[in-house]
């Protein structure tokens, strides 16, 4: 079971802060190699600078964004509630060549979530015409087209700059959750069938019984839960009375849910709704030979660093917090310190700088 706590957005600043004690160490290290070593540790570590240098100046540089919209093409609007889903944006500029535009969307996406996007510019309340863009603060509406369930993703940019002679580069990160949902036709009494799962990426499922549970309300009103008319074991498959509901799927566990709203979600007689929640998440898992570590704790990387004394837990900084019979826990991507429990507590160990991708596994030993 895995639990989350809501300190994701602290993840890059604090690795920034220890990147330049740790390239100075490096650099004093250098001086005792031959030319050849020589030349391949500058190399790496000019590599390592460049892109330590461009994650500052594009956490320097944060735009934030507003107007956030997940939107289906069945009218259902996605929402979540101390999720992990994040947006970074940041801005840069450079020469403006005859061939270029004046300014440009860069997108990264994390996972499974978007296919492509496109984006307007709005001044004065009015949009504009990138070709021939003068030069000026503008607002950029991004928009993505989703790679699930087919949809839109969008929000906007404030502040854009436009300035003379120049390309401006909107750079966008983006990391949400994808929102499968089949529509199965065949008989059901009338009644409209659902089944929910979760999936830590895409192909690999959540184990986890109580992860991905589907709750109905009626539109509109979640202060009252609406019975299904038919539930099986487990609370993950049933049917409902047709109707338009919010159907909220909860994820994490019950001290720290994640909650994700499937607003509008209008169900018809005879369909079964197979609803699927990708995390788009990487996996951390212990696969050292102490068999007495059962729990582990993931913190922002650089977090080991600066706790004095000896190693143990600090929840005021706390991101997740892994039990786990198996040990493995799904996680947004990023940079960790995570920290080991032996037994209940006895003993804590430090595993420094664990970086989580997307779609695959990291191994702690």
């Amino acid at each position: 079971m895995f639990y989350c706590i809501d300190n994701l957005p602290g993840i890059l600043a604090l690795n920034f802060k220890n990147f330049f004690t740790c390239l100075l160490k490096g650099l004093t290290s250098i001086c005792s190699l031959s030319l050849s070593k020589l030349i391949q540790k500058v190399m790496k570590k000019s590599i390592s600078l460049i892109i330590i240098i461009f994650s500052l100046s594009c956490l320097l540089q944060a735009q934030k964004v507003s107007n956030y919209t997940y939107a289906l093409d069945n009218g259902i609007n996605v929402k979540c509630e101390k999720c992990w889903n994040q947006v970074w944006v940041s801005q840069s500029s450079e020469a403006l060549k005859p061939s270029d535009q004046p300014v440009v969307l860069s997108g990264r996406y994390l996972g499974d979530l978007v296919s492509t996007s496109s984006f307007k510019l709005i001044s004065s309340g009015k949009e504009v015409k990138v070709q021939g863009l003068k030069p000026g603060t503008y607002t950029m509406k991004a928009s993505f087209k989703l790679s699930g369930r087919p949809g839109t993703l969008s929000f906007d940019i404030d502040g854009v700059v436009v300035r003379p002679q120049s390309k401006t580069i909107i750079s966008v990160i983006l990391y949400d959750y994808q929102i499968r949902i089949d529509e199965v036709k065949g008989g059901q009494n009338g009644l409209a069938a659902f089944s929910s799962g979760v999936e830590r990426y895409k192909g690999l499922s959540e184990q986890n019984p109580a992860c991905g549970i589907p709750t109905f309300f009626a539109k509109g009103a979640h202060d009252k839960a609406v019975t299904p008319a038919e539930v099986a074991s487990g609370n993950k498959k049933g049917k409902m009375k047709p109707g338009i509901y919010d159907v909220l799927i909860t994820l994490g566990s019950p001290a720290s849910p994640q909650k994700v709203w499937l607003d509008n979600f209008q169900m018809k007689p005879d369909i079964t709704y197979n609803i699927i929640t990708n995390l788009n998440a990487g996996i951390v898992m212990y696969s050292g030979t102490n068999k007495e570590i059962k729990n582990f704790h993931l913190y922002p990387a650089g977090t080991a660093d600066k706790q004095k004394g000896a190693a143990t837990p600090d929840k005021t900084l706390e991101l997740i917090r892994c039990e786990t019979q198996n040990v493995t826990s799904p996680c947004p991507p990023g940079t960790y310190d995570v920290l080991l429990e032996t037994g209940n507590g006895a003993k804590y160990e430090w595993r420094k700088n664990i970086a989580v991708t997307t779609g695959k596994r990291s191994e702690i030993k």
